[in-house]
């Protein structure tokens, strides 16, 4: 049955013995089962899940511990969500590039290649690598992003490249 005035419980936190265990979540308080502890060894594959998960902890920590980061990820969080949960969630996906537009660019020096590149956050970067047939770089460097498409990000070539066999490599 739900309960929408009980003084008792508001706020409670922690273990009853090895029944039950109270969580605070979005204001509200939650009564659950204790985790199940298993006693055998953890698989390779659960072990590399689990660094992955330390690893985005970590990225969200940082989110946290810097204010403005912390307040865009708070305004972004879905109701009962934390600005922690969902900079998790914004390590788990990645940005993906949409489109590349090579139109403006023919291997001279000032040339342009246009990318998109979204993200369910924000794209913090954009790094464009020109490369012959042999994977070796002959130029590569930071795109910058669009004052008026977020998603739009410019990479101008700084030198000359023969761009026959050549290949574009983003990220």
């Amino acid at each position: 049955m739900k309960q929408n005035r009980n003084s008792i419980m508001r706020g409670a936190s922690g273990a009853l013995g090895e029944e039950l265990v109270f969580r605070q979540r979005a204001g509200k308080t939650v009564i659950s089962l204790p985790p199940i502890v298993k006693a055998y060894a953890p698989t390779t594959d659960q072990l590399e899940i689990r660094n992955k998960f330390l690893e985005a902890s970590r990225y969200a920590k940082t989110v946290l511990a810097n204010p403005a980061l912390k307040e865009a990820y708070t305004s972004k969080s879905a109701a009962g969500t934390s600005a922690y949960n969902t900079a998790i969630a914004d390590f788990f996906k990645a940005p993906v590039i949409v489109a590349t537009d090579t139109g403006n660019y023919n291997g001279a020096a000032g040339g342009t290649i246009l990318v998109q590149a979204t993200d369910d956050f924000k794209v913090q970067s954009v790094q464009v690598s020109i490369v012959d047939a042999d994977d070796e770089v002959l130029e590569e460097g930071l795109a910058t992003a669009s004052a008026d498409a977020p998603d739009l990000w410019t990479y101008t070539a700084l030198n000359s490249v023969t761009i026959t066999g050549a290949k574009l490599k983003v990220q």
